[in-house]
């Protein structure tokens, strides 16, 4: 008896569900999909777990430059990279050994005139495979950003590089006095890690300093392999 109860009440509760859907279609329309959602969740967990790992390759722009996430929008400027978009384009570069990141400065942090610049950058480039092996260099308008394996000394390296630019600047302006900062600040490059990062940071330092809207914009710019390297 208590199981034909049983069967009357379930009857009754079906009966009731399928007349309240009648009157509230939209109610239960709503219900069914969630059901269904929760129903498909492995599926959109294994979904999602794929997007994260083609995200890896990011997209780029019809001009050849990477589309910037919307959650990085605000911390990136328009054509700076980002670290993923540096791990597809950079040339690999085999790290082994004594690669610096040398910075200096110009006296008084004196501004560099265009001519001044191109002065810098060919002579950094002149004695590129004489001094060092030159990776990267950055000309900005009052001073140098340098990634390098030194054949020679830091010493002599930068001795070279700044009495012999000095002198045909200062010849060239008709003036006389220091141009270069005597101090040099050089930090020695651990890992593969940290040469991208201070790749990248040269890379994107005239951007940041809005002195071109695009890094191969920027003609005292080089990356050996990659950008304004003509070789």
């Amino acid at each position: 008896m208590k199981h034909n109860r049983n069967s009357k009440s379930e009857a009754r509760n079906t009966k009731q569900i399928q007349m309240s859907k009648t009157e509230n279609p939209k109610q239960y329309d709503l219900e069914d999909r969630i059901i269904t959602s929760v129903g498909q969740a492995s599926r959109l967990s294994e979904n999602s777990a794929g997007q994260a790992t083609s995200s890896a390759e990011q997209p780029m722009n019809p001009i050849g430059q990477p589309m910037i996430p919307v959650g990085q929008a605000s911390r990136l400027p328009e054509n700076r990279l980002s670290e993923k978009s540096w791990r597809r384009r950079l040339p690999h570069f085999q790290l082994s050994s004594g690669y610096y990141f040398i910075t200096f400065s110009t006296h008084n942090r004196q501004p560099l005139l265009p001519s001044q610049k191109d002065a810098v950058f060919n002579a950094i480039h002149f004695l590129n495979q004489k001094r060092y092996e030159l990776l990267a260099v950055v000309v900005m308008d009052d001073h140098v950003h340098m990634v390098l394996n030194p054949l020679d000394t830091l010493s002599r390296i930068m001795h070279s590089i700044k009495s012999f630019t000095a002198h045909q600047i200062n010849k060239a302006s008709n003036r006389r006095g220091k141009l270069w900062q005597d101090e040099n600040l050089d930090r020695y490059i651990r890992d593969q890690e940290e040469l991208l990062q201070k790749l990248n940071y040269i890379a994107n330092n005239p951007i940041k300093a809005n002195l071109a809207a695009k890094y191969g914009d920027y003609r005292w710019l080089y990356i050996k392999g990659w950008i304004n390297d003509n070789a």
